[in-house]
């Protein structure tokens, strides 16, 4: 079985179901820590030298990623993972769709113990979350079948496990655990009393900030209402007092120069490079002077080499991110001072994974391929 909580509303699978998901983390971990390292050999005795010659220079990541794909090595890892990714999506829709009304109704009853939830029913969502399947998910992260349904929230859980291989945690909490943990030692005159979560699904990088921080008050925000009645239920299970809301992170609805810290995990990329600037500016509205802001996502390209910037070319062709490569390519350095941060306030560092690191987890087998976390960020002047 993968290591998962103990909540009645997060679907159980049958003894064939759990195997072929188990079977699917397995994979996830063959491709990455066997498959994946032997690419980079082929790389640079192979395609390196030829590409070198051919520009009479040392060649940029999309060059690299052309010539990889036309290697038959390489074409198999994309096949694989992409199968893979398929096939998870496959086994825990078939868990979650018996279940479904049960969990629902299971998750309802934990509703109010803990924390709040208000949701918006008319919420028009984003054209650039809506055109196509993020992550090749069937029917996006905002799925709503009935009344109530978490589904979409449950499913995420049980799938983070798998493309996590492991490597965040039982409770796939370790970045938000790593990054208060870095705020709290790093930045010990910052005391938020009040901290938002952009974009947090189903809260499971939202809760550790209440943990770090106790006296906080702590909100979540995320277009998807079922995952955020998942992450409500699943905050409540958990003891946490955090509040969560569905709202667009482009135009928040909270005050001006409300909050302390703003963080999220992974958004910037899912987002659009219509969207992304705007929730920089919504970012800069929220925050006290002094307050921080702090982005954690995979890492820039200007911050690894050429051919670990070439290994995302996967992920935007086959796993329906399309804006990855831009903002990874772009400055947010750039972006933020645009958008009303000073450009000497800008942050940026590797964090150590706390939990990775413990564990002594292998880099590889982790989504961002090494022990730590890439987090970039500004302060808002005084």
């Amino acid at each position: 079985m993968l290591p998962l909580p103990d909540y009645d509303f997060l679907p159980t699978g049958t003894h064939d179901e759990e195997a072929r998901e188990h079977f699917c983390r397995n994979l996830a971990v063959k491709l990455a820590t066997d498959i994946r390292p032997h690419l980079k050999k082929l790389y640079d005795k192979k395609v390196k030298p030829r590409l070198a010659a051919q520009h009479g220079r040392d060649p940029n990541f999309r060059e690299i990623s052309k010539a990889m794909r036309t290697e038959a090595n390489t074409q198999i890892w994309y096949r694989l993972r992409t199968d893979n990714q398929d096939r998870m999506y496959s086994v825990t829709g078939d868990m979650i769709g018996r279940q479904a009304q049960t969990l629902a109704a299971n998750a309802a009853r934990k509703f109010g113990t803990h924390g709040s939830l208000s949701l918006a029913p008319d919420l028009k969502m984003p054209r650039h979350l809506t055109e196509i399947d993020i992550h090749r998910k069937p029917g996006g992260y905002h799925l709503e079948a009935f009344e109530g349904d978490i589904s979409t929230g449950a499913q995420y859980e049980r799938t983070i496990a798998v493309h996590n291989m492991g490597s965040q945690g039982i409770n796939n909490d370790d970045p938000a655990h790593s990054m208060a943990t870095w705020v709290k030692t790093t930045r010990p005159n910052l005391k938020p009393t009040k901290i938002l979560d952009m974009g947090c699904t189903i809260g499971n990088n939202t809760l550790p900030y209440k943990s770090v921080f106790p006296e906080a008050e702590v909100h979540g925000i995320d277009v998807s209402g079922p995952c955020l009645r998942y992450a409500h239920a699943r905050a409540c299970a958990l003891g946490a007092d955090v509040h969560f809301h569905q709202v667009n992170a482009e135009e928040t609805g909270f005050d001006d120069e409300s909050l302390d810290l703003i963080v999220s995990r992974i958004l910037l990329h899912e987002t659009s490079a219509k969207s992304l600037p705007l929730i920089i500016q919504e970012c800069h509205r929220l925050l006290k002077p002094g307050g921080l802001m702090l982005h954690c996502d995979a890492p820039q390209f200007n911050a690894i080499t050429p051919y670990q910037a070439s290994l995302r070319d996967w992920d935007a062709t086959c796993n329906n991110e399309p804006f990855m490569l831009k903002v990874y390519d772009m400055s947010l350095q750039d972006l933020y001072s645009a958008n009303g941060f000073d450009p000497d306030a800008y942050v940026e560092s590797f964090i150590p994974g706390l939990y990775i690191n413990d564990q002594n987890i292998d880099p590889n087998a982790t989504p961002g391929f090494s022990q730590s976390y890439f987090v970039t960020g500004a302060v808002k002047a005084h």
